[in-house]
Order: structure tokens, then C-alpha cells, then sequence
């Protein structure tokens, strides 16, 4: 089905012979914003229009509910209803009348993007000392028990863009659960007690991540980034660059914590999702009723109008020592931010491409050489604010990594061909259907998965409504422009290369990352 276009890399492969070294520093264009013609047609969506003031059942608490439709997959049986509390906070309630389990997920739209540069990992320790203790449930591990007794779980995890908190437990115990949870942004303690205690979980957290290659891999290709940048920083903190760095400073690390929890934490970029087997008013009400005293204070993510990888960090090559014995190429280009344009699909139909496994493809190209057994392309475009990222991954063989230039030439040459090309309307439109289709016969989640899942995407404000439950599957309209802009930021221009192997046989690696080694 896809060969006419697969063939062609065939006729360029022997003739295209890209490879970043040849490229020089003052010809590396620094990323641009995607042109204004190209955006037209992608705005910021509405979350005022359809949206009507409403009181709870039990309390006459005022909110605010979206009376449009929202778009779900024809097996889901679950009901929704999408509200707004007076503080700004954004909810999404869910009834599952056959969920086992209840469950909820609160996404702060802040993570380590916010870290003060003297402090590393600042957010992550802020995430770790907001389970100790509130002024409603002020003993230590009130949540954490509560949730043990009622045969709940629970996690966090501080993310460079975000922050989530969610759990899962009985039904019948969700409404205690959601009033420890709401505390822990209306009045947390941040007990001075506890100060040195969760910083050795915190360190204890990280030294337990240093034979992590995926930890040790996200570290090396940020760190190696502009140095200015907050992409560039170690996120999840340690010992040392929190409490060392407060004593040699002469600053309180608790009172350096208050004040990144009242600069940041806002109800304004918080996202909260509930799935239990109550009922849409209950629900609501119990939404309405414990979130609503959280703190608006306007829109509090952080903005950073530079590309954390410019010209000073592209047209490198980098080789790295992994834990365990594995063979990998990694191709990392710099992009602008692409929320926007999202709804559009583009890097599905490039993944798509460039992942493909028929002959003539990249894959069988590498293959029948023995230079790989798999590639896949990854982007970074619904995270990340200001800016993007796109990656190709090779599983390498022994023999791929010692001809890495043939390798990545191989990549190019069948990007170039793409571009040449153009882009195929048949092949988006049959992307489409199978997306269609994943979407309308897609498996149910259990209750956790599904809250922490979907409030995650409340980050992206390109995304109206009526699409937050199927943003992530269908596309909404053919845009070859887009598409193409986004495959000439696929270029040897614009990246940088990462080898990665237990041992490298052409060069050896001598410099040691500061916190991974």
C-alpha cells in the first residue's frame, strides 16, 4: 500500500550523503516560530463560549458547566461533565457505573521549568512535602493512610512541564480522599521537621535512578543543551544542590519552598479529573466544594523565549556509555512550539513514515544491511511551552553504530525524499481511518490510568472542549502545509546525534556528566 512512496528512497540513497559534521556552525539556523500564514487557521480555543453558571444540588455552591457536546468513543458508557470553578480550576467528572475503583488526577501546569537556577529540583521536593501534612489533616501521612485503609493507592511525579497528583481507592471512600487531596493546595505545612527527612527520599530518589540508562539518557541530552535554559538543569534535586546549595547561600531551603509553592501553584493552571461511580451532581458538588478555595492567581507557567537548543548545541555528535549492553542512535531536531497545530496530525503521519516496516522503507533499508532491528520517531509538540523537540530512535546492531554515518545518511535521504515528494492526502486520509477506528473501539482504562491520562491535557489551550477526551486520536482536517513545514525542520541543519553503547571502539569517553556520571 505504501511502496509508491517507499521506492524512491532506493534511487537517492547511494547519491544523498548527509551527515552534520559537514555542516558548518555559521550556516546552522537557530529554530524559527512557524510562519503567521501557516497559523491562520490554528487559535487559541474557546473556554468561555457554552459554558453556564450553575449551583451544586446540595449546597448551592456556584460553578460553571460546559453544555456542548464532548466527543467520545462510541463504546465508552461512561457520562461526563465538564465544569469550571469560580477560581478558575478546570475539572472533568466522570461516571463509570461499573468502576471497581474511584479515582482522581490533578495536573499542575508547573514542574521543573520552574526551578530557580540555584536551585535544582526545587519542584520535585516541593511535590514530596505536600503529602506530609495540611491544617485540616495535620498529621503526618493522614492521606497515605487514609487511602491504605480503603484499599487506595497513590503517586506523584514532577515532570518538566507539569506536576500530577492521583490516586485511586474505594468508592465509597472518594469523598475523604478528594478533601485530603484539595489540601494539599489550600494549607500545606511544610513542617520544618520534615524538612531533612524527604531530603534524603529525594536523594535516596535519585541515586536510585543513576543506573537508569531512560534517566541517564534524558539527563545527558538536556544537560548538553543551552546552559541558560531550564530544559538544561537537573530537575530531580539531590542533597546537594538543595540543601548545600541553601547553606551556601545562607537562605532557609523552607522559606526558598513557600515561596516557589506561592509563586507557581495556582488554580488557574491546575487541571483536576475524578472517575468514580457517583453520580454527576455528586460528583460536582464534591468537586465544587473542596477545590473552590484553592488560590487564583492568574496564569503562573513559566515563559522562556529562547530555544533551549540553538546553534551553540547543534551539528554535534555525542557519545554516551549506557548500563546495559545496548546499541542505540538517537537524532534529536530542534522545533518550535507546535501546539497549535496538533489537531492536525503532522508527526502522526511522519512517525508513521519514518516507522514503517514494508520494503523500501527505512527500517528494511537497515535491516537487510544489519545495521538495525528497529526506528521510530517521537515528538515532543503537545508538552513542552515555547518550544519542541522531534526524535528518531535506532535500535542499532554493533555493525549500525560503526557505519553510523551510513546510517543516518539512510534517514536523511528518505526525508529528503519526503520533502521532494510532498505530502500524500491518500495516505493522511487512511492514517484517519485507522485512528477513527483505535478510537471507537479503544479498550477502557482502569479509573487511575484514565484520571491521570486525561488531566494531563488540559495543558494545551489550542484544544477546545468538546475534543479533550479524543484530542490525542483523531485529526481534524488535512493540512499538507503543516505538514510540511514541520518535515523541514528535518534537516541536517538542525539536529544533533547521540551514539549510545556499553563500549565504544572509535572514541572514548572521557568526561563524566556532574550528577549521573
Amino acid at each position: 500500500m505504501l511502496r509508491p512512496l517507499h521506492y524512491a528512497l532506493l534511487a537517492v540513497f547511494c547519491t544523498v550523503s548527509y551527515f552534520l559534521a559537514r555542516t558548518s556552525q555559521e550556516n546552522r539556523p537557530t529554530p524559527q516560530l512557524l510562519p503567521i500564514e501557516v497559523l491562520n487557521n490554528y487559535k487559541l480555543a474557546d473556554w468561555r463560549t457554552g459554558f453556564e453558571s450553575k449551583l451544586t444540588v446540595e449546597s448551592s455552591l456556584p460553578y460553571k458547566e460546559y453544555t456542548g457536546p464532548i466527543e467520545k468513543s462510541g463504546n465508552d458508557q461512561r457520562q461526563y461533565r465538564l465544569i469550571r470553578l469560580p477560581n478558575n480550576l478546570t475539572a472533568l467528572c466522570v461516571q463509570d457505573l461499573d468502576a471497581k475503583e474511584a479515582a482522581a488526577s490533578l495536573s499542575v501546569n508547573v514542574g521543573s521549568n520552574a526551578n530557580p537556577a540555584e536551585f535544582p529540583g526545587l519542584a520535585h521536593f516541593l511535590e514530596h512535602m505536600l503529602f506530609l501534612g495540611t491544617e485540616k489533616y495535620p498529621k503526618e501521612g493522614e492521606y497515605q493512610a487514609y487511602l491504605s485503609r480503603n484499599s487506595g493507592s497513590y503517586n506523584a511525579y514532577t515532570y518538566f512541564y507539569e506536576t500530577d497528583y492521583f490516586f485511586s481507592v474505594f468508592n465509597d471512600a472518594l469523598e475523604g480522599a478528594l478533601d485530603r487531596l484539595s489540601q494539599f493546595f489550600i494549607s500545606p505545612l511544610f513542617n520544618a521537621d520534615c524538612v531533612d527527612r524527604e531530603l534524603k527520599a529525594v536523594d535516596s530518589e535519585h541515586k536510585g535512578n543513576l543506573q537508569s540508562d531512560l534517566h541517564r539518557f534524558y539527563h545527558l541530552m538536556s544537560s548538553v543543551s543551552n546552559p541558560k535554559h531550564p530544559y538544561s538543569w537537573f530537575s530531580t534535586g539531590n542533597t546537594e544542590t538543595l540543601k548545600g546549595t541553601a547553606e551556601e547561600l545562607g537562605l532557609d531551603l523552607r522559606e526558598e519552598l513557600i515561596k516557589f509553592y506561592h509563586n507557581y501553584y495556582s488554580a488557574d493552571i491546575m487541571h483536576l479529573v475524578v472517575v468514580g461511580n457517583h453520580s454527576l451532581d455528586v460528583l460536582s458538588e464534591w468537586v465544587t466544594s473542596k477545590f473552590s478555595d484553592i488560590e487564583s492567581k492568574g496564569n503562573t507557567r513559566p515563559v522562556v523565549d529562547f530555544h533551549p537548543i540553538g546553534k551553540a548545541e547543534l551539528g554535534k555528535v555525542i557519545h554516551y556509555k549506557t548500563v546495559r549492553e545496548k546499541y542505540e542512535l538517537k537524532l534529536q531536531f530542534a522545533l518550535p512550539e507546535l501546539k497549535s497545530v496538533n489537531s492536525a496530525k503532522p508527526f502522526a503521519y511522519i512517525n508513521a513514515l519514518l516507522g514503517h516496516k514494508e520494503p523500501g522503507s527505512i527500517y528494511s533499508v537497515l535491516r537487510e544491511n544489519g545495521w538495525a532491528t528497529d526506528i521510530s520517531g517521537y515528538s515532543s509538540s503537545t508538552f513542552y511551552d515555547g518550544f519542541s523537540t522531534y526524535d528518531i530512535s535506532v535500535t542499532a546492531t554493533p555493525e549500525g553504530l560503526e557505519n553510523y554515518e551510513a546510517v543516518v545518511s539512510v534517514i536523511f535521504g528518505y526525508i529528503k525524499m519526503l520533502v521532494e515528494s510532498g505530502p500524500q492526502e491518500w495516505y493522511f486520509k487512511e492514517l484517519s481511518l485507522v485512528s477513527k477506528a483505535r478510537f471507537a473501539f479503544k479498550d477502557k482504562e482502569d479509573a487511575m490510568s484514565y484520571a491521570l491520562g486525561l488531566s494531563g491535557e488540559g495543558r494545551n489551550q489550542y484544544v477546545p472542549p468538546q475534543h479533550i477526551l479524543s484530542q490525542n486520536y483523531l485529526s481534524r482536517g488535512y493540512d499538507a502545509d503543516i505538514i510540511s513545514k514541520c518535515l523541514s525542520y528535518l534537516n541536517p541543519s538542525n539536529y544533533r546525534l547521540f551514539i549510545g553503547a556499553q563500549e565504544h571502539k572509535a572514541v572514548e569517553c572521557k568526561l563524566e556528566e556532574k550528577y549521573y556520571g
